[in-house]
């Protein structure tokens, strides 16, 4: 219940209050872990995030936590802001974003589980290159990038 209540909180803050406060209760070195999920069509997984209020779709996935493997923490975020259960396949591509901020992106397929919307996630949906939700604009990039290395290892 306290989570829902400081989601709902952090999503009407603007983004560099958000910053800092990121920076203040992880005020060290972040490494995150995003499943890449791509369907027969080749088009990508997308999530619909509670508690963005503006460019809520993105990847699922979430920080490590302290001593958690990456390929364990993109399984354990998927299902919790999901309910899917996913095989992690293999790396696909590490990106820095600052000098403090890594990702960490994983090729996964789903092997069960059902969608259930959660305080983080409220929809899910499948989107081509061309025709993606409301997502940052460094997340349209970094999706072009994910899916140049996937057409060329799946070719």
């Amino acid at each position: 219940m306290i989570k829902k209540i400081l989601l709902k909180i952090w999503r009407v803050l603007p983004l560099w209050l958000q910053i800092v406060l990121s920076r203040y209760i992880r005020p060290l070195f972040h490494v995150f872990a995003a499943a890449v999920i791509i369907d027969e069509q080749m088009k990508i997984l997308l999530v619909k995030s509670t508690y963005n209020r503006f460019h809520p779709w993105g990847l699922p996935g979430g920080g490590l936590e302290y001593g958690e493997h990456p390929e364990e923490a993109v399984a354990r975020e998927v299902w919790e802001e999901t309910g899917l259960r996913v095989d992690v396949e293999k790396l696909i591509m590490i990106h820095t974003f600052r000098q403090d901020q890594v990702g960490m992106y994983y090729l996964c397929r789903i092997t069960g589980g059902t969608f259930y919307p959660s305080d983080e996630v409220s929809e899910f949906a499948y989107f081509s290159l061309d025709n993606l939700p409301d997502v940052r604009m460094f997340d349209r990039d970094l999706l072009r990038r994910l899916y140049g290395i996937l057409e060329h290892e799946l070719a």
